[in-house]
């Protein structure tokens, strides 16, 4: 079970390249897994879309960028 250091999701008005508006939403993730490894997971897709809707990214972060992120963008 992955323990989650930071959550962010977030809705924003969007254009589409056609420049038909809409909303886009996304989910940032920080989280530490069971074996210790860090990892920075990113979703970003049309608000209330389906899963296969979404772009996903993740990056491994080390412990230091881990809580560096966590400091930066945490409103605590």
């Amino acid at each position: 079970m992955d323990d989650e250091l930071l959550v962010i999701n977030e809705s924003w008005p969007a254009t589409t390249i056609d420049g038909e508006p809409g909303l886009v939403s996304g989910l940032l993730v920080v989280s530490r897994a069971a074996n210790g490894e860090f990892q920075l997971n990113l979703s970003v897709g049309p608000h209330g879309g389906a899963p296969e809707e979404c772009e996903y990214v993740e990056f491994p972060l080390s412990a230091a960028h881990a809580q560096a992120s966590r400091d930066a963008l945490s409103n605590e």
